[in-house]
């Protein structure tokens, strides 16, 4: 539920389930900090994905549509 907001701001995942981590899951700061880094690090990588697998399936519709 956190994470509906989330996806317009970069990193703004892992900010917005902070506090889940920690409450919830009982993560403590250096748990909290290691999780921030491993997801800014594979953040990029996501959106890189997202964006080419929507390139890809504009190309498939325009051949497909194309008369």
């Amino acid at each position: 539920i956190t994470m509906v907001a989330a996806p317009g701001v970069p990193g703004g995942a892992i900010m917005a389930s902070l506090g889940i981590l920690s409450s919830m899951l009982g993560f403590d700061d250096n748990a909290q900090a290691l999780m921030i880094a491993l997801y800014i690090a594979m953040d990029s990588f996501g959106t890189a994905c997202n964006v080419t697998g929507d390139g890809a399936l504009a190309v498939i519709i325009d051949r497909w549509f194309r008369k």
